[in-house]
């Protein structure tokens, strides 16, 4: 191959070079370009002859007192300069675009419902140009800025706040709870109508421990296929579903659902969880300061 044919098979040129070229060739001065790269001279110059030695031609003329361009040095600099200004447009408008984006956050469907809504508007009052995209599962193809989850497993590059208990407790009316058969351990739980959402069935069997499978052979169930008509099912006297306590609180102290089995609560808690190295929208940390002082 032949030094023409070379020349149009160059790839890419050293990328760490060309900001050094272009910062020499503005100041024409190794010494100011050091200074404004926090280079030293030496790994100034070295950068430029690595250059000059790839593409074959001398693109400064060098003396005591001062440097010039060459022809092909000045041509090739305004080159250089106009790409690395139309990069770093490139560069700025993408992550002024990340900034603006929604700030979306993947969240379980009954604590949006419960938790969350109710208490939203004053994170609004406080951020009204906030945009927050909640999605109920982690499945669609938006990035994900963050994610509240019940005790998950722990990565080293994510970060971890506390929210929530999400402690696991059966409940039913009072109404239920007085005409229905003795509730005294797990296993009378075989003997009632258990409601069951159709996204929380494991809940029933993390609860029961060892006592799950011969319960839940025996027991009539109702299954709903969306979340949160269970527990409309259990304040309307039809059965005992299981939720996290967190859920209903208020429907406890108001009388409308009794807690069973204190002595066998499952203790776990509402995590919001993020990547400790995404970048994420502006009010990504407004969201999440709200977030531990109001759930």
């Amino acid at each position: 191959m032949d030094s023409k044919d070379r020349k149009k098979n160059l790839p890419l040129p050293p990328m760490t070079a060309l900001p050094v070229f272009e910062a020499v060739g503005q100041y024409l001065s190794v010494a100011r370009a050091a200074e404004a790269l926090n280079l030293t001279p030496g790994a100034i110059s070295r950068q430029i002859q690595n250059l000059e030695l790839y593409l074959g031609i001398a693109l400064f003329v060098r003396n005591h007192r001062r440097m010039s361009f060459t022809p092909e040095g000045e041509e090739y600099w305004a080159q250089v300069k106009k790409a690395l200004s139309d990069l770093r447009d490139a560069t700025r408008a993408v992550a002024t675009r990340a900034e603006d984006a929604p700030l979306t956050i993947v969240v379980p469907r009954m604590f949006l419902q419960r938790i969350l809504l109710p208490r939203l508007s004053s994170f609004y009052a406080q951020h009204p140009d906030a945009k927050v995209k909640f999605l109920t599962s982690g499945s669609g193809a938006s990035p994900v800025d963050g994610t509240i989850a019940i005790s998950p497993e722990r990565r080293e590059d994510y970060r971890y706040d506390l929210l929530a208990e999400a402690n696991l407790t059966p409940v039913c009316s009072p109404r239920y709870l007085s005409a229905a058969s003795a509730l005294h351990k797990r296993s009378d739980l075989a003997r009632h109508t258990l409601l069951r959402s159709r996204d929380y069935l494991q809940n029933w069997t993390n609860w029961l421990s060892e006592d799950a499978q011969s319960v839940l052979e025996e027991a009539r169930c109702i299954d709903f296929e969306s979340p949160g008509l269970e527990l409309t099912a259990a304040i309307e006297g039809l059965g005992v579903t299981i939720v996290r306590i967190a859920l209903v609180n208020e429907e406890i102290r108001s009388g409308k659902l009794v807690a069973l089995f204190p002595e066998h609560i499952v203790h776990e808690h509402y995590v919001f969880c993020f990547s400790g190295t995404k970048k994420r929208p502006r009010n990504f940390s407004a969201f999440r300061n709200w977030l531990k002082e109001n759930v």
